[in-house]
C-alpha cells in the first residue's frame, strides 16, 4: 500500500476531513486528495507535516495502519442490509451504507448480474472511478478484515433471499 492510503486511514480514524488535515499540515486540500489517491508522491517535509498534524510519528505513518474498528454481528448485519436496500431509513441512519451499496452494485455488475437497459450505450469495462474511491474510503474506515466480513455478510444475505434478511 502507498503512503496516501495510510494518510487516509489515520485521517479517517481521527474523524478529520481532507480540508481539516490539509489546514493542520499547511498543505493544500487538492494535494492531499491526490496524495490519498496515490497520484502524488510526498516530499519528506510533507510526510513530517502530516505525521505532526495526525499526532503520530513519521514511522507510524509510513509503516502502520490505525487499529481496526471491531464490528459486532448486529453492526455487520445492519451494514449488509443497508447495502442491499440503500433506500430504507435504516440504511440512511448507517454511515457507510451508501458506499457499500455502490461497491455491491459494482461487484454485481462485474459478475454480469446487471444488464444495460440500452444495449447501444455501454459503460466502460473497468470499475467506475466513484466505486474505486468508495472502496478506498470504506477500506480506510473499517479496515481490511472488517470490510471483508461485511462483504461476506452481504453475499450471505443476498443468497438467502428477502424472507430471511
Amino acid at each position: 500500500m502507498h503512503i496516501g492510503y495510510h494518510v487516509m486511514a489515520w485521517r479517517r480514524k481521527l474523524g478529520l476531513t481532507q480540508a481539516a488535515l490539509a489546514n493542520r499540515a499547511r498543505l493544500s486540500r487538492p494535494y492531499l486528495s491526490r496524495l490519498e489517491k496515490g497520484k502524488a508522491d510526498p516530499a519528506l517535509s510533507s510526510v513530517r507535516r502530516l505525521a505532526l498534524a495526525l499526532e503520530i510519528n513519521v514511522g507510524q505513518l509510513i509503516e502502520e495502519l490505525p487499529p481496526e474498528q471491531a464490528l459486532g454481528r448486529e453492526e455487520l448485519d445492519r451494514l449488509a442490509r443497508g447495502a442491499l436496500r440503500p433506500g430504507t431509513r435504516e440504511a440512511h441512519a448507517q454511515p457507510g451504507t451508501r458506499v457499500l451499496a455502490l461497491m455491491n452494485h459494482q461487484r454485481r455488475k462485474a459478475l454480469g448480474f446487471y444488464v444495460a437497459r440500452d444495449k447501444r450505450i455501454s459503460s466502460p469495462p473497468g470499475p467506475h472511478a466513484s466505486a474505486v474511491n468508495a472502496a478506498r474510503w470504506l477500506r480506510a474506515s473499517l479496515g481490511e478484515k472488517q470490510l471483508a466480513a461485511v462483504l461476506r455478510r452481504i453475499d450471505k444475505l443476498a443468497a438467502s433471499g428477502p424472507e430471511e434478511s
